[in-house]
């Protein structure tokens, strides 16, 4: 089935987080530095306040969530149970048809999966830091994707 998507609202907060915390605690590599509860709290006062978020539903469930601030996306995030399933390349196709003409993220060097994710979906790797300006401090690496030019 192939989700819907629409933009995300204050009140989607709870449910957001309901999909970001299960999904981040996947990562074993990273340190658990918050609660489910403070999770949420990023979501509400952080995310939906600075971000666009576009929410993928399935069966009117979150199945997924990207959110973007301008030329950076944020966060990009799915429901444990459908990892795999397409629903994230779908987010991402949808970001770059409706976004500016570039898109950049931040991703764990560890994060094998994402990386390989990205790299499908032609983002190049432009940076590589340490991890000193993160808050986990965890080696991570900028990707960014720029939109072809049209051929006339």
């Amino acid at each position: 089935m192939r989700p819907s998507f629409r933009t995300a609202t204050i009140a989607d907060a709870d449910t957001i987080a309901a999909v970001f915390s299960p999904s981040r605690r996947l990562l074993k590599f990273l340190p658990e530095l918050h609660t489910v509860e403070e999770d949420r709290w990023f979501i509400e006062h952080v995310i939906l306040r600075e971000c666009e978020v576009t929410l993928a539903l399935s069966r009117n469930r979150i199945a997924a969530f990207l959110a973007r601030d301008g030329s950076e996306i944020r966060l990009l995030h799915t429901h444990p149970a459908l990892i795999g399933q397409g629903v994230g390349s779908l987010l991402v196709h949808h970001a770059k048809a409706r976004g500016p003409g570039t898109l950049e993220l931040w991703c764990f060097q560890a994060n094998d999966r994402a990386r390989r994710f990205y790299e499908r979906h032609d983002f190049v790797a432009v940076e590589f830091s340490n991890g000193e300006r993160n808050e986990e401090k965890t080696p991570d690496v900028r990707y960014r994707w720029v939109r072809p030019p049209v051929e006339t």
